[in-house]
């Protein structure tokens, strides 16, 4: 019986094709009703999504809370003792893809990983920006609000601090959210695959040449990014396929394979939803703009100067430690643009974990449920509560790892064939190292290009009719470039739109109080914004601006003031900030302005609430008045200005000496700041540091008008202050410092800091570094170059050191400036040397000359405007200047003029101009004439001293001048007659050794920050200087203190020896 049923079982399943066919028919109909479900609904099973709750949300986003999994027993999941002390983890996603890259499919969820380890997890959701109202306008600023918003809300509802944790550009949001809070309520920073320094994610390439490779290719798209809405998500994901072709096509091919079976399927259709599409969203167009041009084009995390909400922010400021993660095959964040990070942060405890993996693979797939994750939470617990230091951080850092199958879903490969990928690499990595090996010298020749040579050319155009004026350049770059931040100020930053407006409200308050074109108006104030406005706004006007020295002592300021009654064009009104509105009071009897207090939202210089000062009585605040009541005249014609105008007046002594009023034309100030812009090549990739005071033309018109024609941001520094410099650098990003005489000595004197190898600054730029300086400043800041500018105030000679290869050297003209000659001078006869027959004499290679420029009134970089004169003092056919006993006629030819400097100089070999000394300054010593410029070079490098000054001086009965030096001990040092005895020996010849020392605890400075000498000489030396003078004796070579004996066994001698010389000559 058994056997019957048996054979009609074998009958039954040949009919049937056997158990193969049957279950080949089974996989076929399970195949097919899975295939018709995709299609149909577009998906297998129930979208898979942790529980969460949302605590709040705004137009931006929305603050998710997890709701705690259930544990599961595991050695990383077992939650420790102290879980409450736990502080929450706060995610943030990157733009254009979904938060859901955090909570992919159960067995990939982070939250879900976090959460059972015993973490509050909670996530920034900044949605679908594409399906959201407004949502396609959102601003880059709008994204990091929120988070700093999230953090709040947190914070608020747990009463703990946040780890805060980001994926690509969302740890970048973490990074700068950090930064504006200055890590307040920051337990920590997490973040995976953030780059920070975009330059250096192109391979084998040197960062000047990826600047410029991503400053051409921002170019080159430049009509489509403006245009564009936004970046869909479709092109991410898209993009993200290109990358991984070989892969894409393996999924594919693993899904038709496996669609018969659910079970398979469902445990991966979240993945494969994600990469198909869904978890990629589009990229708002304001927001991917600003991304692109602050932080791909200028770098701006990785060198400071950020602007958030209208504050300057630099990741210098970040203090809360950092756990960072880099993918080992990451193509999209190579690992050098992640790990700039410890030099963007160098105030923070910094942690790296390498992960073999690429950029998807960090946060999912497999790696990053055996590394990341358990790693962030072993972070967490080891700063929450005391436990273990995480494992991958024991051996930091750690070998790299095998890359898991499973990831291969995540990671990218960059091509589908091996070979081929490796032989391309290769090309495209020597073609970047052949671009980095070049990029020195093609980049100079494209800077000179593309900025140099189109800013001295637009200098030759020039002419006296020309309109040029700083009104209409601030007007023209608020008409191209509205939006772009012109100038920082103590942290917030302002556009040249906001700047425009502001000085065109001033004009209106300028027209009520009764100025009109050609009215001469007096500035008397510190740095600050209204002061760019009412300079500004009186050079729109036609008006002529006189900038008067806040520091300076009120005998000067009467004596400029009066200097300027005597020109026959007196000073009309005089302006001033409310700090100085009682002194202006009182040094000015006509009407006296008061700028910069007032309610706010009148522009950039207006003050808070409460801020309103309180000014003496009979001067009017401009603040008061209101712009929209005032009726222009029909005389106004904004920014009307030729290049002959006078645009302002500059008085160029310091604070103790009689100053003398400079003639700045409208001419004058476009060319030092198009010599600037085209000296420093600035764009608008540079920040340009301003703490020079603005009275000055080293201020006003070259770092100012150098920032304004340049198209760079202008940091404004209220004073210059070793100890705030630094900071304000890192936090603006400024890449080039102005500087003038010997301000710099206080920045290489101040104690090291491991802060100093990373400064974003690439050039320091200005007049008057001594060598001393220069040397310390390159060793310390060896990333920045030094560029020595020579120039006058009133005359037309111009050098510049581009090279900054020759230190100390003044360089050479400026291409297209004008003729340059040294002239011989006798110091016996005060005068010019001549031969026999009374031509002129010029100096030979490296023999010393007065400099002398021609003046050309035809050729825009030649011409001469010299001081303001006394009615009387002026002389037909001369330049209206009391220089004009400084301009020499038919030096080379008839009729030609010559402009003397009154500098002596020497030129090398090479053409290179060095700086010998002023003429009133060398020393007319019975034995000749000694210049002092090398002297104080060579006691200024002396160990011990900070600062040195020679000098000559006029002692009763003696023929000549003694040559004396001050010197300025460093702090803790004691110079003694021993030591400076051998360090003298060692620095200076004998003839060229001073005969006295003085130890001074300062040497008085100039408003541009060089030494005065007049005070000095007046100081003289005599038995009251106390213990602090030393007298050199030349038979035995040695330094003793100043005693009654010694002053009159040296005064015996020098008068012995002076009695046959002659007498010390007058100073020019």
């Amino acid at each position: 019986m058994s056997s019957d049923r048996e054979r009609e079982s074998r009958r039954r399943r040949r009919r049937s094709g056997g158990p193969g066919l049957s279950r080949a028919f089974g996989r076929l109909s399970a195949s097919a009703r899975n295939a018709v479900e995709v299609m149909r609904l577009g998906r297998l099973g129930a979208p898979y999504a942790a529980a969460f709750e949302v605590a709040y949300e705004d137009r931006v986003s929305k603050l998710r809370h997890y709701l705690a999994p259930a544990p599961v027993p595991g050695a990383l999941d077992e939650l420790p003792d102290d879980t409450e002390s736990l502080r929450p983890v706060l995610l943030v996603p990157p733009l254009m893809v979904t938060s859901e890259v955090y909570d992919i499919s159960p067995e990939l969820s982070a939250v879900t990983q976090l959460g059972r380890a015993g973490l509050d997890v909670w996530l920034v959701d900044f949605g679908a920006p594409e399906r959201t109202p407004g949502g396609m306008e959102r601003t880059l600023d709008d994204h990091v609000r929120a988070v700093d918003r999230a953090i709040d809300e947190v914070i608020k509802r747990t009463g703990k601090d946040v780890h805060l944790a980001g994926y690509s550009q969302g740890g970048m949001f973490c990074y700068q959210v950090a930064a504006l809070r200055r890590s307040a309520g920051i337990r920590s920073i997490v973040t995976f695959g953030s780059p920070v320094d975009i330059r250096r994610n192109l391979p084998g390439i040197g960062v000047q040449a990826a600047e410029r490779v991503i400053a051409a290719a921002r170019r080159a798209v430049e009509i489509p990014l403006r245009q564009m809405e936004g970046l869909p998500g479709f092109l991410t994901s898209t993009g993200f396929k290109l990358l991984s072709v070989r892969k894409e096509v393996q999924q594919v091919f693993e899904f038709v394979q496996k669609l018969h079976d659910r079970n398979a399927l469902e445990k991966r259709e979240s993945r494969r939803r994600f990469l198909a599409g869904e978890g990629f969203v589009a990229w708002p167009g304001p927001a991917f703009r600003t991304f692109v041009d602050e932080f791909i084009v200028h770098n701006r995390l990785a060198s400071g100067g950020f602007v958030i909400d209208g504050r300057t922010v630099t990741l210098a400021d970040v203090t809360c430690p950092i756990l960072f993660f880099v993918g080992e095959t990451d193509e999209i964040a190579r690992a050098a643009s992640v790990r700039a990070i410890r030099e963007a942060a160098p105030a923070s405890e910094i942690h790296e974990i390498p992960v073999r993996a690429g950029h998807f693979g960090l946060v999912v797939g497999s790696r990053a449920v055996t590394v990341t994750w358990p790693s962030v939470i072993e972070w967490v617990r080891w700063r929450d509560a005391d436990g273990a230091i995480p494992e991958r951080l024991r051996d930091e850092p750690s070998r790299p790892s095998p890359i898991d199958i499973d990831d291969e879903e995540f990671d990218e490969a960059p091509i589908d064939v091996e070979a081929f990928y490796d032989v391309a690499t290769g090309a495209v990595d020597a073609m970047w190292t052949r671009v980095s090996d070049v990029g020195r010298e093609v980049g100079e020749v494209i800077d000179s290009l593309r900025w140099q040579v189109p800013r001295l050319q637009k200098l030759r155009r020039i002419e006296a009719h020309t309109r040029i004026s700083m009104g209409k350049a601030l007007a023209d770059q608020a008409a191209a470039i509205p939006e772009s931040t012109f100038f920082l100020w103590k942290g917030r930053a302002f556009t040249y739109r906001d700047a425009d407006r502001r000085v065109d409200n001033v004009v209106r308050g300028l027209v009520h109080c009764g100025v009109r074109k050609g009215t001469r108006v007096g500035v008397l104030m510190t740095t600050r914004p209204s002061y760019l406005s009412i300079v500004c706004a009186l050079n729109r006007m036609g008006a002529v601006a006189v900038l008067l020295s806040p520091d300076s002592t009120r005998i000067s300021l009467e004596h400029a003031l009066r200097l300027l009654g005597e020109t026959g064009a007196p000073m009309e009104l005089l302006v001033t900030d409310p700090d100085h509105a009682e002194r202006a009071r009182e040094a000015f009897t006509g009407p006296v302005l008061s700028l910069g207090g007032g309610p706010p939202g009148r522009g950039p210089a207006a003050p808070g609430p409460g801020e309103k000062p309180t000014l003496p009585e009979g001067v009017l605040d401009m603040e008061s008045i209101d712009p929209d009541a005032v009726v222009l005249p029909p005389w106004y014609e904004p920014d009307a200005g030729r290049a002959s105008d006078l645009a302002c007046i500059i008085f160029t002594a310091g604070r103790h000496e009689v100053p003398k009023a400079a003639r700045i034309t409208n001419r004058r100030w476009a060319f030092s700041a198009l010599g600037a812009a085209a000296g420093c090549t600035l764009t608008s990739n540079d920040t340009v540091y301003c703490c020079l005071p603005l009275h000055h033309a080293a201020g006003m018109l070259v770092a100012v008008g150098g920032a304004l024609v340049g198209g760079a941001r202008l940091a404004l520094a209220k004073r210059f202050d070793p100890e705030t410099m630094w900071p304000e650098v890192r936090r603006y990003g400024a890449t080039v410092v102005f500087y003038a005489g010997d301000m710099l000595r206080a920045v290489v004197e101040a104690p090291a800091s491991p802060l100093d190898a990373h400064s974003p600054v690439r050039l320091f730029a200005g007049s008057g570094m001594r060598a001393d300086v220069w040397e310390r400043l390159v060793q310390r800041f060896g990333r920045a170059s030094v560029l020595e500018f020579y120039g006058s105030t009133e005359g037309n000679a111009v050098l510049a050191n581009a090279s900054g290869t020759k230190i100390g050297a003044l360089g050479r003209p400026l291409p297209g400036s004008t003729d340059l000659a040294l002239l011989g001078w006798d110091f016996d006869k005060e005068d010019l040397a001549r031969d026999e027959s009374g031509r002129l004499l010029t100096s030979g290679i490296d023999e010393p000359g007065v400099l002398i420029a021609r003046i050309d009134p035809v050729h825009p970089m030649a011409t001469f405007d010299g001081y303001v004169a006394r009615p009387e003092g002026r002389r037909e056919g001369d330049e209206e200047s009391e220089a004009a006993g400084r301009v020499l006629r038919g030096v080379f030819e008839a009729g030609d003029a010559w402009f003397v400097t009154g500098d002596l100089l020497r030129r090398d070999a090479d053409g290179d101009y060095w700086f010998v000394d002023r003429l009133a300054d060398v020393v007319r010593s019975a034995g000749g004439p000694i210049p002092t410029i090398a002297i104080e070079d060579s006691l200024a490098r002396m160990p011990g001293v900070r600062r040195a000054a020679a000098y000559g001086v006029s002692l009763p009965g003696i023929a000549g001048e003694v040559l004396v030096a001050s010197m300025v001990p460093s702090r803790g040092v004691d110079l003694d007659g021993d030591t400076l005895s051998r360090e003298i020996a060692l620095a200076l010849v004998p003839a060229r050794r001073p005969r006295f020392v003085r130890l001074v605890e300062a040497i008085p400075l100039t408003d541009g920050y060089r030494t005065m000498k007049a005070p000095l000489r007046e100081a003289g030396v005599s038995l009251d200087d106390g213990a602090g003078t030393f007298v050199y004796d030349a038979t035995t070579e040695r330094y003793a203190l100043l005693d009654v004996a010694q002053w009159e066994q040296v005064v015996g001698e020098l008068r012995t020896k002076g009695s046959s010389k002659r007498p010390a000559a007058r100073r020019r």
